[in-house]
């Protein structure tokens, strides 16, 4: 069975560092466009094949999109990873915001964990784009995460 690869690697959108700028269905502030709250978006795309991409060992990068996948793909299994130690939905927000504030490195830095699937900015504007762009998509992605893992916990 083949990795699951984004429906969004041919929209024609602005790259930061190779990745696609994709619209996002969020209300944090951040270099992506707003996205009509009615259709998927990457962040919804990334949770719907977390389970299954996250078997595989390589992946075939397709587009702009899967890069995306692929730093969504990492970042989810971080969050999970930290959820651990949440008792409630109060303190797994507390860890998710967190997380989300952390400094991170970005491509080209030391302790990036992608490797050259993701590349380097070419210079200060493109380095401060795809800083904005990640902290965007861990921001949205922790808040959507928190309703999945605690939805029924109301």
């Amino acid at each position: 069975m083949p990795a699951y690869h984004s429906a969004f690697n041919g929209e024609r959108v602005e790259t930061v560092c190779g990745m696609s700028l994709l619209p996002l269905k969020t209300k944090i502030k951040g270099p992506a466009m707003k996205a009509s709250e009615s259709n998927e978006d990457i962040i919804d795309e990334a949770i719907k094949f977390f389970r299954a991409n996250v078997l595989f060992a390589s992946f075939e990068v397709k587009g702009g999109a899967d890069r995306v996948l692929i730093f969504l793909t990492l970042y989810i299994s971080q969050c999970l990873k930290r959820m651990e130690k949440a008792n409630n939905k109060a303190s797994g927000n507390k860890i998710l915001f967190e997380l989300a504030k952390e400094k991170f490195p970005l491509p080209g830095e030391k302790g990036w964990p992608l490797g050259g699937h993701i590349l380097s900015p070419k210079g200060r504007a493109e380095e401060d784009n795809v800083r904005a762009y990640m902290k965007q998509l861990r921001e949205e992605t922790g808040i959507r995460l928190l309703e999945i893992l605690y939805a029924d916990s109301e």
